[in-house]
């Protein structure tokens, strides 16, 4: 009986090595099906994500977005215009204290802000466009983007595609991009345990449609001052970094405030910035503070305080504040 089943074995094992190259028509069938499956849920979600940075600033829109984070939440009117390769945008906010942000071509401007009217250079427009980040974040090393299922946002069909952290240094996200243009209609931050902790979204939206040049104009005409803008050059080199930062984290900007250093690290989306400056050097201690998606941790000992703040997990803020290092002959007290 024994030899039987070998022989057996040994018969199937020849023919399916014999006829390896020439597959039966259902095992040609299957593999064709699962070669199309994986096309539509495997390999396309970053060709959906890198069309985001095109439909948010080449696409004429306008609509009302509501941000949630934690008990707080802020709605704010969106009014986005693009023509002849200008891009002009203005986002104001419905609820709270009167703000504005207004993007004209090159130029981004704060007004509401308690400092006064504000201008920036264009490179860092992209701060106040939150979904134009999420472009790239396929190839980010700390993340694995995938499609999910297709939902409905202000009345548009959205596809659905996780972008979930490789480790526990980093949140997620997922994001509902409108079928038709790829335009973020609701992105949310998703903490350690699948639980949403900061959302934003479209309760309505208007595509393809050109605002009002009313509705893109500031609401005052006093002169803007530029702002020095975070630059990782060496001319601003402060001397202060974080020794081996979390994986994917780098640094992208640091300047110095007075006697006082700013860093600033990212992998990618998530951001961590860090803040060193002098005080007494007899006083020591720690603070922590948590509000919505940010964490924040602050040391002080041996004449620096360092404070390390950003949209990650506490673990995270915390190994920023307690690695941070002085290069050689920078001062460290007060």
């Amino acid at each position: 009986m024994k030899s039987r089943v070998l022989v057996l074995l040994l018969a199937a094992g020849l023919s399916q090595s014999a006829f390896a190259d020439e597959p039966s028509a259902p095992a040609r069938w299957y593999q064709g099906a699962k070669s199309w499956v994986s096309s539509l849920w495997g390999q396309d979600a970053g060709a959906w994500l890198a069309r985001i940075g095109p439909a948010l600033t080449e696409k004429n829109y306008q609509g009302t977005l509501v941000m949630v984070s934690g008990a707080h939440m802020e709605t704010l009117g969106v009014f986005h215009a693009y023509d002849k390769g200008v891009e002009r945008m203005r986002l104001v906010a419905l609820t709270g204290p009167r703000r504005e942000v207004i993007q004209d071509d090159k130029l981004v401007m704060c007004i509401g802000t308690g400092i006064g009217p504000v201008g920036y250079d264009a490179d860092t427009a992209g701060r106040w466009n939150p979904g134009g980040q999420f472009a790239d974040a396929a190839g980010l090393a700390g993340y694995h983007a995938k499609l999910g299922a297709v939902g409905r946002v202000a009345n548009r069909d959205a596809q659905i595609v996780d972008i979930q952290a490789r480790d526990p240094w980093r949140y997620g996200y997922r994001l509902w991009l409108d079928k038709e243009t790829a335009l973020p209609l609701r992105l949310a931050l998703i903490g350690e345990s699948g639980q949403s902790l900061e959302q934003m979204v479209f309760t309505d939206l208007q595509m393809d449609v050109m605002p009002d040049a009313a509705d893109l104009k500031p609401s005052t005409d006093q002169d803007l001052r530029r702002v020095q803008t975070l630059s990782a050059g060496n001319e601003t080199d402060p001397g202060w970094r974080v020794g081996s930062p979390p994986p994917g984290f780098v640094l992208r900007g640091a300047r110095r405030l007075g006697d006082s250093v700013q860093l600033l690290y990212s992998d990618g989306l998530a951001s961590v910035s860090v803040y060193i400056e002098p005080m007494p050097s007899a006083e020591v201690g720690r603070s922590a503070m948590h509000r919505g998606a940010v964490n924040a941790i602050s040391y002080w000992q041996g004449g620096r305080r360092v404070v390390a703040i950003g949209k990650v997990p506490v673990q995270t803020v915390e190994y920023f504040a307690r690695n941070v290092q002085a290069a050689p002959g920078v001062k460290t007290g007060g």
